[in-house]
């Protein structure tokens, strides 16, 4: 061939790209239309000439809905098929399952189904929406429409369990309440039990995250049991179009679904798109959000390639990086972190058994797949996200891990059904022939109840050796690799008066001599040594050099791969193993294979056991550490911002008070010389001039001589006012007076009384606060002053919240002034108190045990974050060593008790000391 005729051949070769989803299992339900949407779009491009001159050529593999085929696949098309990219997956455990695969190759996989979000690989493109594109806007319309109770069902895997505490953490922000939480296996249709629960719980929503034909069954078994949508409806993520043509009768009639794309829209480009789709497969076929996701992907994919001029995955990558598309569903944008701008819209199933869009936010929404913190400007916004990461990866985890033992569990069952027909099988063959004795020493029984190893195999032999009377019974473990076997005693039962006999040989070079041999066979057994013809000659003579007389031997194999070999010796003579022998010892063999495997199985589940809880024990201590942080976080940032403007004021403030403070003395000064010289001459010229004396008449001279000096003492006390104030704002801000030093708590109490000022006057009806100052002799008090002072002013803000509260509750019956006291006093040498009562509403004991966790507040949406005690408690007790306590009664008052260390250092040095004593030094 020419090199012109090979350069064509080669111009000719069509560009591989993979197809990868369930087209069997449990998720066939919803990915083969997928598979459809890609197609359509490969023979669109193809159709207009292809990629880079290129034909593109898919190849279409089953991930059948398990995640390890979705793997396997993932390597098949990349290392046999040679494909340039793939289109794929569905579930969030399929994708995890193939990124370690992708990473090895240099692979991009373009993803089209919404997701949990805390990820961020650069092997993957995410056409679908994250977290905040889907769920939190989606439990934001629900609190706003008042559903307020939540009861949250889902599949059984890492998205279904990360959504769901994302949305428990938005609903105990904004005020809302998950009365349930409950999760079922992939495939999963026996609902009976969690709409029995719905039923009792009455909530509000079922926010759904089920996937696959689950649905179905849980529409259906919905509807049956008698809840309408007028009800109790229904808000899923994963049920679109496809699974609701699937449903029969109008089971899902009224309910909604949260997608980015319904079929029912009237965009230009979406009725060429549905009509098309329906052209190409079928009147009766639908689109939906995720099959318009794996139909526009590979045009974006298409286009990256043209700007890139290559296929090459690096090229690739960065020319997607800000590429647009006008999708039926609106144009999307890709962003740097591999995920696109989306747009939010929520249908409600109609009578057409289409999606009617109830809402829609009017613009494309920004992809945070790390709940925003990646635009947290923070040095451990990088922690949080590895954080956030490892909890996606921790729940996959433990997924993954109940799933195992599940198997486990069901293989155990599997095993106590299989044991039972042996034992009856068993019985009716010791019923049969009258082997009384066996019976009686209950052999089975024994093995059969006992889940450790060594004790099932000690109890195997010694009854075999009791049962048939035979000088020696071994059980031996058996080691095979490639060219060599192995042995290891597990355990032997010896006739006790032939313990110590010279023909007693204590060894096991009996199976090592004959181990092969036992182990291909079903078993050997040998009456006589020296006359078994089974035996080369040369065996023999080393049996019976042994002492061997007789022997019955047989392997015991286990499903996990191990063998072993009872062995059975006579020492003394040779012996007939009669038939009824043989069968008893094949039955407690295989008795005992399967109680060894039982042992194993059990090992196993308490291994994954130990595991599972100790991931459970990560996962739980993560999520605490990381609303800690969050809240922390907010927390800081919200007492910076607002020490910044507090100290911005002050500055600002300073300078022109600076300026009047200054020139004051000087004016009044000026002022006295002015009104004496003007004495002098009024003095020494009585007879001033008309012209003068006409202006005297005219400014009032008398009057502003008296009143001129009043005027410079007024502005001099407000001058005084001014620095004061500014001083005050100042100790407020604490923007000098970061690090860990000894105040005066008096000077932050006033500074955040003054800064509270305006609330406490009267105003309208409400007759103002009355603060009542009972102050102790206290020391200076080694802390953190603009903490503490943050402290003070969440308690103190709190206590005037209640008491406008309880005002405009009972402003007709309102008869008690309103009052807030704060009482200081030194409690001996080391500590301080400070008691802050107010006569507000009280609290509720129920409410006082959660006073001080994360994101609790009693306060209306918009009005509290739940932050400010939580804060306050880790300021006073994690950060100061102190005490954070409060005591309340409904309808009288509340008091808040702050003790504080007077020396902090000395305090956290002898905690130490006591905790870990320091040995003495023989120096």
């Amino acid at each position: 061939m020419s090199g012109k005729s090979r350069l064509t051949a080669h111009l000719d070769e069509p560009v591989k790209v993979g197809i990868l989803h369930s087209l069997s299992g449990t998720m066939a339900i919803s990915e083969p239309s997928l598979k459809d949407a890609a197609l359509m779009a490969i023979a669109e491009i193809n159709q207009a000439g292809g990629v880079l001159g290129k034909r593109i050529l898919p190849i279409i593999e089953d991930g059948a809905s398990y995640p390890t085929v979705f793997a396997t696949q993932t390597k098949k098309l990349i290392e046999q098929d040679r494909v340039a990219t793939i289109f794929g997956c569905w579930t969030s455990a399929s994708r995890k399952a193939v990124i370690p695969i992708l990473e090895q190759f240099n692979t991009l996989l373009w993803y089209p189904c919404q997701y949990e979000g805390l990820e961020s690989s650069k092997h993957i493109f995410y056409m679908g929406s994250c977290a905040n594109q889907q769920i939190e806007p989606a439990v934001n319309w629900l609190l706003k429409n008042q559903a307020q109770r939540f009861y949250l069902l889902g599949s059984d895997y890492v998205f279904p369990r990360t959504a769901n505490k994302i949305i428990k953490a938005q609903l105990k922000l904004k005020g809302g309440i998950c009365v349930a939480e409950n999760y079922v296996s992939l495939g999963e249709k026996d609902f009976h039990n969690n709409i029995a629960l719905i039923k009792k719980t009455k909530p509000d929503i079922v926010f759904s995250t089920l996937n696959g034909d689950s649905n179905l069954a849980f529409y259906q078994q919905y509807q049956k049991a008698g809840i309408t949508a007028a009800q109790i409806p229904i808000m899923a993520v994963s049920f679109a179009e496809e699974e609701l043509r699937r449903l029969e009768g109008n089971a899902a009639t009224g309910h909604y679904a949260v997608c980015s794309y319904f079929q029912s829209l009237t965009l230009p480009n979406n009725k060429v798109f549905v009509e098309n789709f329906k052209a190409k497969y079928g009147a009766s076929r639908v689109t939906s959000d995720p099959i318009e996701a794996a139909y526009f992907q590979v045009y974006l994919w298409k286009n990256a390639v043209e700007k890139a001029g290559s296929f090459a995955t690096d090229k690739v990558r960065n020319a997607a990086y800000g590429l647009s598309f006008n999708a039926p569903g609106g144009e999307v944008y890709i962003a740097k972190n591999h995920h696109l701008w989306k747009h939010f819209r929520i249908g409600k199933v109609s009578t057409s058994s289409q999606f009617e869009v109830v809402y829609e936010f009017p613009e494309p929404i920004k992809p945070l797949p790390w709940l925003g913190v990646e635009e947290l400007k923070t040095p451990t916004s990088a922690l949080i996200m590895d954080l956030l990461g490892e909890l996606a990866n921790g729940i996959q985890d433990n997924c993954q891990l109940e799933a195992n033992s599940r198997s486990q569990d069901e293989l155990m069952t599997e095993l106590v059904a299989y044991n039972r027909q042996l034992r009856v099988t068993q019985q009716q063959l010791i019923a049969s022939q009258g082997r009384e004795k066996l019976l009686k020493r209950r052999l089975a029984s024994q093995i059969r109840h006992s889940l450790d190893l060594e004790t099932v195999v000690r109890i195997a032999v010694e009854e075999i050796r009791n049962l048939l009377n035979i000088d020696r019974c071994q059980f031996i473990w058996c080691y095979q690799s490639k060219d060599y076997i192995s042995y290891k005693l597990a355990f032997r039962a010896t006739q006790s008066k032939m313990a110590t006999s010279s023909c007693i040989i204590d060894n096991i070079e009996v199976v090592k001599i004959l181990g092969a041999k036992i182990v291909q066979a079903d078993y050997l057994c040998i009456a006589n040594v020296a006359q078994d013809s089974q035996l080369e000659a040369n065996v023999r003579q080393q049996l019976q050099n042994l002492n061997l007389k007789a022997l019955w031997a047989a392997p015991v194999h286990t499903r996990s791969g191990q063998v072993g070999i009872i062995s059975c010796e006579q020492c003394h003579q040779p012996r007939k193993w009669a038939e009824h022998e043989i069968e008893l010892l094949e039955s407690v063999i295989d008795q005992l294979a399967i109680a060894i495997e039982q042992a194993q199985l059990y090992k196993k589940s308490q291994i994954a056991a130990a595991a599972a809880q100790a991931q459970a024990q990560k996962l739980q201590q993560t999520i605490e550490e990381l609303q800690q942080t969050q809240a922390q976080l907010i927390q800081t940032e919200k007492m910076s911002t607002l020490g910044q403007l507090v100290a911005g004021i002050a500055h600002e403030m300073n300078n022109p008070a600076s300026f009047i403070c200054g020139n004051l003395n000087y004016a009044k000064e000026y002022t006295n010389d002015l009104l004496k010289l003007l004495s002098l001459y009024q003095k020494h010229y009585p007879q001033p001039d008309p012209e003068i004396k006409h202006c005297a008449q005219a400014v009032e001279l008398d009057f502003l001589k008296s009143d001129l000096p009043k005027i410079i003492h007024s502005m001099e006390v407000g001058s005084n006012r001014i620095h004061h104030l500014v001083m005050s704002l100042r100790n407020y801000s604490r923007r000098d007076r970061t690090h860990m030093q000894a105040v005066d708590l008096h000077e932050g109490i006033e500074s955040t009384l003054l800064i509270l000022n305006n609330r406490l006057k009267p105003h309208g009806s409400f007759p103002g606060i009355e603060i009542i100052r009972d102050y102790g002799n206290l020391p200076p008090v080694e802390c953190y002053p603009a903490e503490i002072s943050q402290v003070f002013t969440n308690i103190l803000g709190n206590a005037v919240d209640a008491i406008e509260e309880l005002f405009v509750r009972n402003r007709e019956n309102h008869s008690n002034v309103p009052r807030i006291c704060i009482h200081t006093e030194a409690a001996g040498e080391e500590t301080v108190t400070i008691k802050i009562v107010d006569n507000g509403p009280g609290i509720e004991p129920e409410v006082i045990k959660q006073l001080f966790e994360p994101f609790f507040t009693t306060k209306p949406i918009g009005k509290g974050t739940g932050l400010g005690l939580s804060i306050s408690h880790q300021i006073v007790v994690e950060k100061h060593k102190g005490k954070l306590e409060c005591f309340s009664q409904p309808e009288e008052g509340t008091t808040f008790l702050i003790e504080l260390p007077v020396n902090h250092s000395a305090k956290v040095e002898k905690k130490i000391t006591r905790v870990f004593p320091v040995a003495q030094s023989s120096v």
